[in-house]
């Protein structure tokens, strides 16, 4: 089976393109080799499938040599752009309504995301993540995100507010002094999960765009959407390559214990794997090089210390496998494939 087709809204792959082409690119450049087609100019309410809108983010980066594209880009986003799952949070009455509002009803606009609150009342933590392989790779749409999420919130409540910590999955090595600019506080990258950790008198900072009377006409009609929409979740192969991260370092990425941690026998996680046209041994090694890629491309880890969090016994096992999977060494890839550092922010 292939992976469910989980859609978001393409609004801003619209407005990014509509920008490239005032920048002076041509349809060709922005939109060759991307799951999109200059009519998406002329739509009004665009959706497409996560991995194309990720993957249209990742193309404008390497398009325009701008490394922190995304998230200059979310700082500049006008939210409102995203229609009924915007209103719904701008009309709350604080800070932490917002965010519960955009977890509860995110299904309004997207089925790719997933968001986290559980801890937001405890520990101030919201986190979230993409349902879709690690194959696809959606750094700049995470920092277009983030950086967009708390720009709104900084306006709807008309306060230059900052969280204590921001964490990325993902690596970065470039640019880091402007996350950290931006957010006001320390930003971490490669950690175990994308998450704002917010101080709960910030979170309880009243909203100047409040409106008890819309905020209920509101609500009602996003529940009137999610009760319609599907709730396809990630699929059996984004559980799997959870479960194999969190094991990876310390040797224990087997198929018998991440069986186990699924709840289930190796037996029904094979045939689940075999379902989706694949097999733990391939998730795995497709995780490895998506991983492998990333800490080559985006950290300054030395080659052992990445050997070691892909669960390799030494560098060689590592330098073997990955010429297997690319036809070069990693040392080889990491000089010819390590991007520049462009970014418009000093």
């Amino acid at each position: 089976m292939p992976d469910p087709e989980l859609r978001h809204g393409a609004i801003y792959v619209q407005v990014l393109a509509r920008d490239l082409l005032e920048q002076g690119y041509s349809e060709a450049q922005i939109f060759d080799g991307t799951g999109f087609r200059p009519d998406i100019l002329g739509q009004k309410k665009p959706f497409a499938l996560f991995d194309d809108i990720a993957g249209f983010y990742e193309h404008a980066a390497k398009l325009t040599g701008n490394d922190s594209l995304g998230f200059e880009r979310g700082i500049k986003r006008e939210m409102r752009r995203t229609g009924l799952i915007c209103y719904v949070g701008l009309s709350a009455p604080t800070v932490r309504d917002f965010i519960q509002n955009i977890a509860r009803y995110r299904r309004v606009f997207s089925d790719a995301v997933e968001i986290q609150t559980a801890r937001l009342d405890q520990d101030g933590v919201l986190s979230w993540h993409f349902a879709v392989p690690s194959r696809i790779v959606r750094r700049q749409y995470v920092e277009f995100g983030a950086s967009g999420l708390l720009s709104a919130m900084r306006r709807a409540a008309n306060r230059n507010f900052s969280p204590s910590l921001v964490t990325f999955r993902h690596s970065r090595k470039t640019n880091l002094h402007g996350f950290e600019r931006y957010f006001s506080c320390p930003v971490e990258f490669g950690a175990a999960e994308n998450a704002f950790h917010f101080r709960r008198e910030d979170l309880n900072l009243p909203l100047m765009t409040a409106d008890n009377e819309l905020y209920q006409v509101l609500v009602e009609s996003c529940e009137s959407v999610i009760g319609h929409k599907s709730r396809n979740v990630a699929p059996i192969i984004v559980d799997v390559e959870r479960a194999i991260a969190e094991r990876l370092a310390t040797g224990e990425a087997s198929q018998d214990s991440v069986a186990r941690a699924l709840g289930m026998s190796p037996r029904t996680l094979a045939r689940r794997l075999s379902d989706e046209n694949t097999t733990f041994f391939k998730t795995l090694e497709e995780l490895r090089v998506s991983l492998a890629m990333s800490y080559l491309k985006d950290s300054d880890l030395v080659l052992a210390e990445i050997a070691f969090l892909l669960g390799y016994a030494g560098q060689s096992s590592f330098n073997d496998a990955f010429k297997r999977w690319t036809g070069r060494t990693p040392g080889q890839f990491r000089a010819e494939d390590a991007p520049n550092s462009h970014s418009s922010i000093p």
